[in-house]
């Protein structure tokens, strides 16, 4: 079952969902001292959305999703990414079925055109396609310290 947790959910388990998002913070976040106070405020203030993936009869988290709404003003697009995605044990297929599912029901009631995420794990990038998502596209990101040298 994934469930979409509450401010005061989030905090009180947090080092949980400190753990899971440390383990998969997208490739966009820098190193910043204080990220992970960063990303439990934007969590608590709604900015970021925290969901949990649990079993029944012991709701033990399986995974946690850390969600966020993009918006393209360009093109007037709303998009829902899935920021970071971990899963503490291994995930059946029911289970990923009914998160899919669940997180495109929300998606779609909030005016969402698409899912979008970033991943390098095969196993996403293959339940992506099952769903008849696009995989064509490569994330690219230059680190500006490398491109640049740094001047004596």
């Amino acid at each position: 079952m994934l469930t979409r947790l509450l401010p005061d959910q989030i905090a009180k388990f947090w080092p949980i969902i400190k753990y899971a998002v440390e383990e998969s913070l997208p490739p966009i976040v820098g190193e910043h001292p204080d990220k992970m106070n960063r990303m439990l405020s934007a969590m608590l203030s709604g900015k970021l959305e925290v969901w949990a993936s649990y079993k029944k009869p012991n709701n033990k988290f399986e995974a946690i999703v850390v969600t966020q709404f993009l918006y393209d003003e360009a093109s007037n697009t709303r998009n829902f990414l899935l920021y970071c995605l971990y899963g503490y044990e291994q995930i059946d297929s029911a289970s990923w079925t009914e998160g899919w599912i669940a997180l495109a029901k929300y998606a779609k009631a909030k005016g969402c055109h698409s899912i979008m995420a970033y991943t390098a794990n095969a196993h996403l990038i293959d339940l992506a396609k099952l769903y008849g998502g696009n995989t064509d596209y490569t994330f690219i990101s230059l680190d500006l310290d490398r491109l640049i040298p740094k001047r004596s």
